[in-house]
């Protein structure tokens, strides 16, 4: 049997939100007899924590790219990088995001070891000249949309090593209707009127407004349902949250809407909803949908990005145009009065997360891609 080879991840991690969560459960499914994980966090924080509590290797660095304003700094976090993957044996060093890679990427170069990173939100040409220096050996997307605009934008950077690896979901075994009414006792939830919630990050691309907005029409046309919120504005420490709550009390909708806060136990709370609404402006993919398909609950989305790479519109769930609060609310309205349409998305959605979108097929696929980029050595 053959040695396994250590894989050195390197996460920015400003905070623990959908690609932290991403990484976490992809270094959770690797095969131990093939890559073992070793984690670098830039940050002391929830990710830190979350990957000492399920037992992965890590250790927090300073994670920063090369500046004028900064080069010590820079060529520090590069040293303590290499040092670190020396130290660790690294047959991969493995960005989980663009803004941790020049790290990775020099000290890979330094090492003579493959370099690797994933890219998981847009940015312009120069953006992505800037971030990865040298060129990784291979560049993973989440998302046939983030390829396809970044090869547009930066050919020679991309056209010849990238490649789409979507992300993987925890596929739980699905709650009987005691367990979700449990779950809605625990958040403090109305027993049996409908709830339609927004989850993950609280910010202005998720579509926080056209989300109030919809529930505003809803509630005047006599819709009967509740409004979820369930996620916090991390990176503007809840700033956008308590903007969202006096718009709604402003609208007079308080009455209708939970804020639920941000929950680290988040996927888990996802079955008490009857729809997740993902009405984004920009989404690269999107944990909240692929978390709301795993639960088989249907997902009204923006037509944007990787949203309908998951989403089959009028199979599992509904598409509708982004910055669009009527039809968002149409589309969530005809799925509150149609149960049996909700209970058939609901199903088809879970079903599609099996096939497309298991942890099992993301491994493999991956240390797939390892071993290929090991070979070419």
């Amino acid at each position: 049997m053959s040695v396994p080879r250590r894989v050195v991840f390197l996460t920015w991690a400003p905070f623990f939100s959908g690609a932290e969560r991403a990484l976490l459960l992809t270094v959770q499914h690797l095969d131990p007899q093939r890559y073992v994980p070793h984690v670098i966090v830039g940050t002391d924080g929830e990710t830190l924590q979350a990957l000492q509590a399920a037992g992965i290797s890590c250790e927090r660095l300073e994670l920063r790219p090369l500046a004028r304003s900064s080069p010590i700094a820079g060529l520090r976090s590069i040293w303590d990088v290499t040092r670190a993957a020396r130290r660790l044996g690294a047959a991969i060093i493995h960005s989980n995001d663009a803004p941790s890679y020049q790290p990775g990427g020099y000290a890979a170069w330094l090492l003579r070891v493959p370099a690797v990173t994933h890219i998981r939100f847009p940015d312009s040409g120069p953006g992505y000249s800037w971030f990865l220096r040298p060129i990784p050996e291979r560049v993973l997307f989440v998302s046939d949309a983030l390829r396809g605009d970044a090869t547009r934008v930066c050919p020679t950077v991309f056209d010849a090593r990238s490649t789409v690896l979507h992300d993987g979901v925890r596929l739980p075994a699905l709650p009987d209707p005691g367990a979700r009414a449990a779950i809605r006792v625990t958040l403090g939830l109305p027993a049996t009127a409908p709830v339609v919630a927004l989850t993950g990050q609280v910010s202005e691309i998720k579509g926080i407004w056209e989300f109030v907005e919809a529930s505003r029409l809803l509630a005047s046309q006599g819709v009967r349902a509740t409004f979820a919120v369930l996620g916090d504005d991390l990176k503007g420490k809840g700033a956008l949250r308590r903007a969202m709550e006096e718009r709604v009390a402003t609208l007079g909708l308080a009455s209708h809407f939970h804020f639920l806060g941000f929950r680290a136990d988040a996927p888990a709370l996802i079955p008490a909803f009857d729809i997740v609404a993902v009405p984004s402006h920009v989404e690269p993919l999107g944990n909240a949908t692929l978390e709301a398909m795993a639960v088989g609950v249907p997902v009204v989305g923006s037509r944007v990005g990787g949203i309908p790479e998951m989403v089959v519109d009028g199979e599992t769930g509904r598409l509708v145009p982004p910055r669009d609060p009527v039809a968002l609310a149409g589309a969530i309205g005809d799925l509150l009065a149609d149960g049996d349409t909700r209970a058939r998305f609901g199903h088809a959605a879970r079903l599609r997360a099996e096939s497309a979108f298991s942890l099992a097929t993301h491994a493999s696929r991956l240390q797939a891609l390892y071993d290929e980029v090991l070979g070419r050595r």
